[in-house]
């Protein structure tokens, strides 16, 4: 896709988020099905609905177009005149997505990295619903009256959280879009499900946890003073040592958190390794200690 590539720090931070969540579940397999949306679809009044297959069975499970808005109305017999544009999706064989619930309305909520989309979450939309809407109204003798609305109205990198139905199973997944603050363009960047029927993910997960490498579950930070390691949930209990250049172990601790900090005091000064020791593998960093 268009959109860089998250850097290894914001992939932890995601990888975390999605750890907790799957452990806390015991969803730890996930059967993640990740789909990169390359290049990026970017869609506007002019171009056709853009038909989203979450299992690529010829079924679209959500429909995403752009309108432009012109015309006129009513109400309590105040006449008035509209123009804009309006991001939608739409809800074909009555998927839904997440959103406010409401008596009488439903409003689409716009995820961050590692939300929940699971059974537990609010999901409605009956035909189609508003992503963004920008449109002026005017009403003579009244005034002009903007109206801007919608979660994903100037969003950057968002997601939306959908429910979708293959036969008798219900899947879970999400859909990453960014649209403009005018809502005349909407861009879908990729999109992910839950293989396993009625399986939660995360927003933002694009692999199930047991296939993430522990290099990617590791996050080393160091001071002039410390050492700080961040993991993942499933990688609390390793073990944390800070090794001379000779091969001698000067310190160690166990991984009790998903961040550890180690410090240096009592530490002669050189070159040492910061080395996290997993069942999955190992992960070092070289510092110096001053």
């Amino acid at each position: 896709m268009k959109t860089s590539t998250p850097s290894k720090q914001s992939k932890l931070a995601q990888y975390t988020a999605v750890a907790g969540a799957l452990i806390a579940g015991s969803n730890v397999n996930a059967q993640i099905v990740y789909t990169d949306v390359s290049p990026d679809a970017v869609l506007d009044s002019l171009s056709a609905p853009y038909m989203l297959d979450f299992n690529n069975d010829a079924n679209p499970d959500l429909v995403f177009s752009v309108q432009h808005l012109v015309g006129a109305g009513s109400t309590s017999g105040i006449q008035f005149t509209y123009v804009g544009d309006a991001c939608a999706v739409g809800f074909p064989a009555g998927n839904q997505v997440i959103g406010a619930v409401s008596s009488s309305s439903f409003a689409v909520s716009a995820l961050n990295a590692g939300d929940p989309i699971s059974a537990a979450q609010n999901f409605g939309g009956s035909s189609s619903s508003a992503l963004a809407i920008n449109a002026l109204i005017t009403a003579p003798g009244a005034g002009t009256f903007p109206i801007s609305q919608g979660a994903f109205l100037a969003a950057s990198n968002k997601f939306l959280g959908a429910k979708f139905v293959v036969g008798a199973n219900t899947h879970y997944g999400w859909v990453q879009l960014s649209a403009n603050g005018t809502a005349s363009q909407l861009t879908i960047h990729d999109f992910a499900f839950n293989g396993t029927p009625s399986g939660a993910l995360n927003a933002g997960q694009m692999v199930g946890l047991e296939n993430v490498n522990v290099e990617d579950k590791v996050s080393i930070k160091t001071t002039l003073n410390n050492a700080t390691i961040n993991v993942t949930p499933d990688l609390i209990g390793g073990l944390l040592q800070v090794v001379s250049i000779n091969g001698q172990v000067v310190k160690s601790i166990n991984i009790s958190d998903i961040n550890t900090t180690i410090e240096f005091e009592g530490i002669n000064t050189g070159i040492y390794t910061i080395s996290a020791q997993f069942e999955a593998g190992k992960v070092s960093k070289r510092v110096y200690v001053k």
